[in-house]
C-alpha cells in the first residue's frame, strides 16, 4: 500500500487522504483509520475526523490499548467544532486516568494541553487538575508552565538537536507553551506571535501542539476578517 504520509509531509493533503481512505477500506486497520482522521484534521474537515477517532477510541477501549493521544484528538474535534464542554472531558481524561492509558504521545503532553485549555477557557477547576498533574511531572514543558523554568532554558529543547526535523518538530512545541505561558500572563501579542511562529513551524505534521495551533490560528485571523 501507498503511504499517505509521503504526501501529508510534502502538503498535499486531499492525495493524502484519497490514499488514506483507499488504505483503510482495503485493511480495515487502526493504523490506517487514524491516518484517514490526521489528513481529516488537516483538510479541517473536524466533524469526519472526530467521527473516524471516536471509531479509534471505542476499539481501544475493547481491546484495553487506550491512547492519550486519540482522547486528545478527540478533544480537539470537539474544541474545533465549539462543543467545548465535551472538549473538556476528553482533555482532561487521560490526566485523571492516566495510570489506564496503554500509549502515550509524550508523558507530559495531555497535562499541559489541559493547562492551556483552562487558561483559554477560564477554567479554574481544569486549571487545578493540570497544575497538580504538571507539578507532578518535574519535567521541561511542565516546569515551564509553572514558572520554574525560563524561556532559554525552554529553548535547550531544541537549540541541542541536530537533527533539522526533530530541531523542526521540538521547535514547533516549544512555540506553543510560549504562546500557552503568554496567555496565561495577559501577553496577547506574545501568545498571537509564538501561537504563529508554532503553525508556520509545522513540526512537520507530527506534533499535537501544531494542531490545536492552527485551529486557534484560523479562529483569530477569521474574527479578524469579519471585524474588518
Amino acid at each position: 500500500m501507498t503511504n499517505p504520509w509521503d504526501k501529508i509531509f510534502s502538503g498535499d493533503f486531499k492525495s493524502a487522504y484519497e490514499i488514506a481512505d483507499r488504505n483503510y477500506l482495503q485493511s480495515f486497520q487502526d493504523f490506517d483509520l487514524r491516518s484517514r482522521a490526521i489528513c481529516f484534521l488537516l483538510l479541517r474537515q473536524y466533524d469526519n475526523a472526530l467521527a473516524d477517532f471516536l471509531s479509534l477510541n471505542k476499539i481501544e477501549k475493547q481491546t484495553k490499548t487506550l491512547s492519550d493521544g486519540t482522547y486528545l484528538q478527540i478533544g480537539l474535534c470537539f474544541y474545533a467544532i465549539g462543543e467545548n464542554e465535551k472538549a473538556v472531558e476528553y482533555f482532561k481524561y487521560p490526566v485523571i486516568n492516566r495510570t489506564d492509558m496503554k500509549y502515550t504521545i509524550d508523558i507530559s503532553v495531555p497535562a499541559s494541553i489541559l493547562f492551556y485549555i483552562a487558561i483559554k477557557l477560564d477554567r479554574q477547576d481544569i486549571l487545578k487538575i493540570a497544575t497538580k498533574e504538571l507539578r507532578r511531572l518535574k519535567l521541561t514543558v511542565p516546569l515551564f508552565l509553572l514558572g520554574q523554568l525560563s524561556e532559554t532554558e525552554l529553548d535547550k529543547m531544541f537549540t541541542k538537536q541536530t537533527n533539522e526535523t526533530l530541531r523542526n518538530r521540538k521547535q514547533c512545541k516549544v512555540e506553543f507553551y510560549k504562546a500557552a505561558k503568554g496567555l496565561e500572563l495577559g501577553h496577547i501579542e506574545s501568545y498571537k506571535r509564538h501561537l504563529n511562529n508554532c503553525v508556520e513551524l509545522k513540526g512537520n505534521y507530527l506534533e499535537f501542539e501544531y494542531f490545536i495551533a492552527q485551529v486557534e490560528y484560523e479562529r483569530h485571523n477569521s474574527s479578524l476578517h469579519e471585524y474588518c
